[in-house]
């Protein structure tokens, strides 16, 4: 099979951080003294680093629910992006620094760094796996105690740590994540307990509304949720959209009383739209929601959720949905889904496949394959059929 080649990388990073971090990869040197060791007390101030990656924010945020349930004395506080904000801060109460790459400024990092400064942590749990700048940039918080992961290659970023976890592929990035953190906290363990998110009582009201317009009243009803994007630039990783749709029309052969909500974001609404005009069973756009607590909500009331390997996907899975991920060009060896109702599929054996790996920094914004998305077509509607069967809590898959 004839590939492209494999070198386009995701979007340029803004200016300012790719210029600080070729000053850095200059002037950083000398060997990195990193220890691996757990501190000798968990931290009473705590700051939590997760600027990127809504999914990644939602294995931290099983963390910190780790932490907070073994140290009730623990204040926590978050530096946190526009995609990793709502997940990290929902039904909480934690201390929220921004950072927003996109708009980043000499004076808006000074500003957060004055802010980082005056909260006086004892310790910083850095989970991005890469940023060489971010990572200097806590670093001049002046923080005592800086943990954070090692990369696998050569890298100035090891410098700027006190302690950190080196990338070991063997791990899931789940595993990789509850590694690092065990520095901090050595009781923190992967056995993750189901993500509580209490609605606040306006979302509480929102869903019984949205519930009983789109879905009705009948309990009878079997809901299931589709998740047919992936998040803007990243095409690649869906699986085709009449795969859904022969997915979703052969549980409602197979079922009795079935809707099919379809969860995305207004940026998604062009193929949400796309399935609706060639399913012809219910279905419900649910791209509407508005914000992440109330996809939340309706994920929590859904029956079964089937979605391509993203944020989403996740959270399903946290909240203990029984979830069905898609993978292709990634591999669930890294990024399965968390939960005791979860599970995935990944049927291809194309060589180029997985062609995303964040333990070497790889994270293509195209598919290289001549043959576009082959990895993701070879999953079988029966494939993802099979195993919904397995996860879902009552029998209306037959």
């Amino acid at each position: 099979m004839r590939m492209e080649s494999a070198t386009e990388t995701a979007p340029r990073r803004p200016r300012l951080t790719a210029t600080a971090e070729s000053v850095l990869r200059m002037i950083a040197t000398g060997a990195a003294r990193v220890a691996a060791e757990p501190l000798a007390s968990v931290p009473r101030r705590l700051l939590i680093v997760k600027v990127h990656g809504m999914g990644d924010s939602v294995l931290i945020r099983l963390i910190i629910e780790q932490l907070k349930k073994r140290n009730p004395d623990i204040d926590i506080g978050v530096l946190a992006g526009p995609a990793t904000r709502e997940m990290l801060t929902m039904s909480t109460e934690l201390r929220v620094h921004s950072y927003d790459q996109k708009a980043l400024s000499m004076r808006s990092a000074y500003s957060a760094l004055r802010e980082i400064r005056r909260a006086g942590y004892d310790a910083v749990l850095n989970v991005e796996q890469g940023s060489i700048a971010g990572t200097a940039f806590i670093a001049c918080t002046g923080i005592p105690i800086h943990v954070g992961f090692v990369p696998i290659d050569d890298d100035p970023k090891a410098r700027f740590l006190t302690h950190g976890v080196r990338f070991e592929e063997s791990r899931s990035m789940w595993q990789s994540f509850v590694a690092l953190s065990q520095i901090v906290d050595p009781g923190v363990t992967e056995v993750a307990q189901r993500l509580v998110i209490p609605p606040r009582p306006e979302t509480e009201r929102w869903l019984s509304e949205w519930w009983r317009v789109n879905i009705g009243g009948d309990r009878r009803e079997n809901t299931v949720a589709l998740h047919l994007g992936c998040g803007p630039g990243m095409d690649f990783k869906r699986w085709p959209i009449d795969n859904f749709v022969a997915l979703a029309e052969q549980i409602s052969r197979e079922a009795r009383r079935v809707t099919i909500i379809l969860t995305g974001t207004a940026l998604e609404r062009p193929i949400i739209r796309k399935f609706l005009t060639v399913y012809r069973g219910r279905a419900v756009d649910a791209s509407d929601a508005g914000n992440l607590e109330r996809t939340a909500a309706i994920l929590s009331s859904s029956h079964l959720l089937v979605s391509n390997d993203t944020g989403v996907m996740h959270l399903g899975a946290a909240l203990g949905v029984p979830t069905v991920g898609v993978f292709g060009p990634a591999s669930p060896r890294h990024w399965a889904p968390v939960g005791e109702r979860a599970i995935y599929v990944y049927d291809t054996n194309v060589p180029c496949s997985p062609c995303v790996n964040n333990y070497h920094n790889r994270m293509p914004s195209r598919c290289a394959n001549v043959d576009q998305s082959r990895c993701l077509r070879d999953v079988t509607v029966e494939s993802v059929l099979t195993a919904a069967r397995r996860v879902v809590l009552h029998n209306f898959l037959g």
